[in-house]
């Protein structure tokens, strides 16, 4: 499926444990399957996966520190990496980890606020919960 040992790492792992495989091999990062997920990608999927849903946001946050273009990361070569991380969230964010997801989603926005506006991200706000569309709404607003 062309996952690297990173992907696996950001998606279930801690940021020590991403960081030292990062160091290994930092060309991993732009990597992505044959699912079209990248490293980033999998760090939020991770959500689902951790006993401690904060770390993936550690994840994400320290995946953008590493490389600030892994923002423009498409999943499957077209869908933003904010519209990611809103649409997965319809599905897999729980009560117990749904203000998580909106923090790193926060996260994600600051570094691309621009995604807000992309045509896909606003066509499939009707599938968000409701804290993540008020939260998209209140950024298409400002943009």
């Amino acid at each position: 499926d062309g996952e690297l040992p990173f992907h696996i790492a950001c998606m279930t792992n801690t940021v020590a444990t991403v960081e030292y495989m990062y160091k290994l091999y930092p060309d991993a990062i732009d990597h992505a399957s044959a699912y079209g997920l990248y490293p980033i990608h999998e760090a939020i999927i991770g959500m689902t996966h951790r006993t401690n849903p904060t770390a993936a946001g550690d994840t994400v946050r320290y995946l953008l520190k590493c490389d600030p273009n892994v923002i423009f990361q498409k999943f499957e070569g077209t869908e933003s990496l904010l519209h990611f991380a809103c649409y997965w969230g319809e599905y897999e964010y729980n009560e117990s980890n749904r203000g998580d997801a909106i923090e790193f989603i926060k996260v994600i926005y600051d570094a691309n606020p621009e995604a807000v506006e992309d045509d896909e991200m606003v066509s499939d706000t009707h599938e968000h919960h409701e804290q993540i569309l008020t939260f998209i709404n209140n950024q298409i607003v400002y943009s």
